[in-house]
């Protein structure tokens, strides 16, 4: 605004201009509106199920936020303790990004299975590429440190449009199938292999698995991980009749997300029960591919396997991977030396990283309680 234009305002003092009041009356009806349709903050929704003291717990970690529903697992030692409100151990949620823990597991079993290498080049998964992208390996994917980009390339001009629209509409912004991920490495632009946290890398990386495995994405999670485990509540769907939404941050439904081609980077969905499962396999070296979660490299402050990252804080080692989706967040991690662990599924767009200050404390609080009685 220019200096005349301030004098113009000053020497109307009392009587604003037309299209002022009609901005601020604008802005009053919009965020009257807004206040209708938006719920407030408030907490978790429903009946409590399970233990009552890891629900005070986990409130008390998380904080106030609007949340809608939840459901945690604590695993210590050969024991777990379920918990939430509105759901339970069978209730069904989006795991996102957790999902990458199962594609890292089954790189390691197509390695051991000798369907590939660490080094394998996507050259060499489809001779077609050609350039910077057929030389990316799948391990560099598997390690966040590839060169792809972080999201996947949008297949069509109306599809990137709708993605932009997602994030208003609250609906699933992936929209390529699996021969859109693989017709995309044509034309993509790959970067330095440097620590880069990827979606469209691990869509590449399932899909390539794949692809040498002659199965879809989601017949590999189940025929390799899920079946031999027993995770019969485990799954990647193949569209979104039936599925639950969730809710985004501010309370308002958003729609399931199943991700299309870009599923082995989130699209698994779960429960607390199969993911204690999973994660006491991982832990203990038991579940197909476990070796996934080892450490090989650093990434930013922590240390990333394949997926998998392990952060060291005030004398422990928690590795653990977390998830997102547009009403969905999730969490687990365990102790590398206790195979202590947490698992939290959330039905709102509100973190849950901080469940992560829950490990161990189970032993921690019955290891004080014996020394009191001793």
């Amino acid at each position: 605004m220019t200096a005349f234009d301030n004098h113009r305002i000053s020497a109307a003092a009392g009587r604003p201009p037309r299209r002022v009041l009609i901005a601020v009356i604008a802005a009053t009806i919009t965020a009257a509106v807004l206040a209708a349709i938006t719920p407030w903050p408030r907490g978790f929704q429903g009946t409590p199920t399970g233990d009552a003291e890891l629900m005070t717990e986990l409130e008390g970690a998380l904080g106030s936020q609007h949340w809608q529903h939840v459901s945690a697992a604590r695993i210590d030692g050969d024991g777990v303790t379920f918990a939430g409100t509105g759901a339970d151990e069978h209730t069904e949620f989006e795991v996102g990004s957790i999902t990458k823990t199962f594609t890292a597991a089954l790189f390691a079993e197509a390695i051991d299975r000798g369907e590939v290498k660490a080094d394998t080049r996507l050259g060499e998964v489809w001779p077609n590429l050609e350039g910077k992208v057929a030389e990316v390996t799948l391990e560099s994917i598997a390690m966040q440190r590839s060169g792809l980009p972080s999201q996947e390339p949008a297949p069509s001009f109306s599809d990137g449009v709708m993605s932009v629209l997602s994030n208003y509409l609250h609906t699933d912004p992936y929209r390529g199938d699996p021969g859109d991920i693989v017709a995309s490495l044509n034309d993509v632009d790959v970067g330095e292999p440097e620590p880069e946290y990827s979606n469209y890398g691990f869509a590449v990386l399932g899909q390539a698995l794949a692809e040498v495995a002659g199965k879809d994405y989601s017949e590999l999670v189940r025929d390799r991980l899920t079946e031999p485990l027993g995770m019969k509540e485990t799954f990647v769907p193949d569209s979104a009749d039936g599925l639950s939404h969730g809710f985004t941050a501010s309370g308002l439904p958003a729609a399931p997300w199943t991700l299309g081609g870009s599923a082995p980077a989130g699209a698994i969905r779960s429960t607390t029960h199969d993911l204690s499962i999973w994660l006491r396999a991982v832990s203990d070296g038991t579940a197909p591919g476990a070796e996934a979660a080892e450490p090989r490299a650093d990434f930013e402050d922590d240390r990333i396997g394949w997926a998998w990252f392990t952060t060291t804080h005030d004398g422990s080692t928690i590795t653990w991977h977390n998830g997102g989706t547009g009403g969905f967040r999730s969490y687990l991690g365990f102790d590398r030396e206790t195979g202590d662990g947490i698992v939290v599924l959330n039905d709102s767009a509100n973190d849950v990283d901080a469940a992560a200050t829950l490990i161990g404390t189970a032993s921690a609080d019955e290891g004080s309680t014996k020394g009191e009685s001793s």
